[in-house]
């Protein structure tokens, strides 16, 4: 990507998060701010019952901004301490453990297949757990309301990299939403904040990795991601 194009991407981003600040901080602030106007102009006028029950709104509005503050300041707290040698093949094998448990539990079908061999990546242990998880559980919710979901694990090895695949048969993603996956706080769920991706990505990179997501609307969507291998010759000799 030249210059350019990254400095247009970057400004489209960022006006998109302000976009999202000034509706998720900005509604909620003028609904306190009516609240609090209507009980103090009908304070004298209301019943103890009547008062609890705007302080209780307004109590709970405040609540919102809090939850939402603190989600910002995580995204600063998910940190790699420093890429190191990792063996792939048990930390894939707990990390698929984990999955095979939390599928059971969601009732959720799952296959994965692991075609790299022994070898070992560039990576943090508790990162790349983190990284993975939060894929995992966004397929999870993806298939909250499908007829027999599913989700495939693989992974595989090419040119010095190993690449990890989580695909999912739920819903997918509109295509005028793709644009903004990675977005901090940009999400089509309600309830939802919006930084599971962005995090994963965040770590990824801090990992010299790289992700993707590819998606079609109606059909699934699938997350890939590659880590460096500790060299090519190496993982020929332990084949």
């Amino acid at each position: 990507m030249d210059k350019a194009k990254g400095d247009t991407l970057w400004i489209e981003n960022l006006e998109e998060i302000l976009s999202i600040l000034c509706h998720e901080l900005g509604n909620p602030i003028n609904s306190l701010k009516i609240t609090l106007d209507v009980l103090r102009e009908n304070y004298d006028l209301f019943d103890d019952d009547k008062k609890k029950n705007y302080l209780k709104r307004a109590t709970e509005l405040l609540a919102r901004q809090e939850k939402l503050v603190g989600v910002m300041k995580s995204y600063s707290k998910f940190k790699v301490k420093e890429p190191k040698k990792i063996a792939f093949l048990p930390f894939w094998d707990n990390f698929s453990n984990m999955a095979i448990n939390k599928l059971k539990d969601a009732n959720i079908r799952l296959t994965h297949n692991l075609a790299t061999g022994p070898g070992h990546i560039m990576a943090d242990n508790l990162a790349l757990n983190q990284t993975l998880t939060i894929i995992l559980d966004n397929a999870v919710e993806a298939l909250e309301d499908v007829n027999a979901p599913e989700i495939k694990m693989m992974a595989s090895r090419n040119n010095g990299f190993i690449m990890i695949r989580i695909k999912d048969n739920g819903p997918g993603i509109r295509k005028n939403d793709m644009s903004k996956i990675f977005i901090p706080l940009f999400t089509t769920k309600p309830g939802k904040m919006g930084m599971g991706l962005p995090i994963a990505r965040k770590l990824s990179l801090e990992m010299e990795g790289r992700m993707e997501i590819e998606s079609l609307f109606g059909k699934g969507t699938e997350a890939r991601l590659w880590f460096k291998t500790m060299g090519h010759q190496e993982m020929e000799s332990q084949k």
